[in-house]
């Protein structure tokens, strides 16, 4: 059954519009708050739902219910603005990585010492296989802890665990070397 609210709007009444939007604004912040993890970012799309709503209003099959088209239409633009926030997250994440290296190569850390150098890549020559390989690519290759995880099947908890276990092992051997005479 058509709503005769909707009916005036359509007509041109503008002012139906406001009884339109106080019916529903409950429901629809409710509904846009459940699906974004901001309210002010829930109240923007809800805002935007009765904007795009009254837009499209000619769209509307007077056949269906009022509210679940509102959610449709709220429920699009919440996943337009997700995936913005995750593009805005990746490319932060990509601009923090870039202005690390710029930084690193504008600051170079200082160099090691050749006796240490030299007790870290005998001590690096004792880490069997997979661990060896996991350093490498951790810290020669820089890959993040989760794709390392991923490339060796492992979990991420494994990976921080094994990587910390390993800098320990790394330490000691590199200070017992050195104490020892030398890199040698």
């Amino acid at each position: 059954m058509p709503d005769p609210l909707i009916a005036r709007v359509r007509a041109g009444d503008r002012e139906a519009y406001a009884a339109v939007v106080e019916a529903h604004q409950d429901m629809l912040m409710a509904w846009a708050s459940f699906l974004l993890p901001d309210r002010d970012l829930a109240e923007e799309v809800a805002h935007r739902t009765f904007i795009r709503a009254y837009e499209r209003l000619a769209d509307f099959d007077d056949q269906r219910d009022f509210a679940i088209w509102l959610r449709a239409i709220c429920r699009s633009l919440a996943q337009g603005e997700l995936t913005r926030l995750r593009r805005e997250r990746h490319n932060r994440s990509n601009a923090r990585e870039h202005l690390r290296r710029l930084v690193l190569e504008a600051n170079p850390p200082p160099a090691v010492e050749g006796d240490r150098l030299e007790a870290l890549r005998r001590c690096l020559d004792g880490l069997d296989g997979p661990i060896r390989t996991l350093v490498q690519a951790r810290y020669g290759d820089g890959m993040p802890v989760a794709a390392a995880a991923e490339s060796l099947g492992r979990t991420v908890t494994w990976v921080t665990t094994t990587l910390g276990r390993v800098r320990e092992r790394l330490r000691d051997c590199i200070e017992r070397r050195l104490a020892a005479g030398g890199g040698a």
